[in-house]
């Protein structure tokens, strides 16, 4: 039975992890698996190469070899037995749970900040270090969402944690209070 995406990621990137923290290279096998996706979202058809069933596996291998040439021995290793096991379709989910599990290790959190105008980045980190510190996290990486129907404030979502300090809800809070007491 064919295992389905989400498997063969949980699988590969479980392992990956674990072979990376074994070998105590988990931050560099993290920053390279990283710059890997970025790449490969940037390039799509990197994958789509790679996982093509009618190149060979000679032709594949070279231009493998030619792309994890900066990668450390443990991704060029990694690389190569997706590479073997026709498994190169699923990298971006395999990175995806690789970092998941990264971030878990290392109490790093991922959300958005909804607001009513694009936050700057000074902004963005105080409110990402804020939050961080108030849920005893490591660090949170936020995405700045922009939805002008909010008016100001900011609506924070990290993990299952979903805070509206939104002008919009205070309103709506507001007018529900004065309804209650008429």
């Amino acid at each position: 039975m064919a295992l389905s995406r989400e498997e063969v990621a949980a699988r590969y990137g479980t392992a990956l992890f674990g072979y990376a923290q074994d070998n105590k290279v988990l931050d560099t096998v993290y920053d390279e698996m990283m710059a890997l996706k970025k790449a490969a979202i940037a390039n799509p058809k990197f994958i789509s190469v790679l996982s093509d069933p009618i190149l060979s596996s000679k032709d594949k291998k070279s231009i493998l070899t030619a792309v994890e040439k900066d990668f450390s021995d443990e991704v060029q290793g990694f690389l190569n037995l997706l590479l073997e096991y026709n498994r190169f379709a699923d990298l971006i989910d395999i990175i995806d749970q690789f970092s998941l599990l990264y971030d878990n290790e290392n109490k790093i959190a991922s959300g958005t900040a909804t607001t009513a105008v694009k936050l700057d980045d000074d902004q963005l980190e105080r409110l990402s270090e804020s939050f961080a510190k108030k849920y005893d996290l490591n660090a949170v990486r936020l995405e700045n969402k922009v939805d002008p129907s909010i008016l100001g404030g900011v609506i924070l979502q990290v993990k299952d944690r979903v805070i509206d300090g939104s002008v919009k809800n205070k309103l709506k809070k507001i007018r529900a209070q004065i309804i209650d007491e008429n």
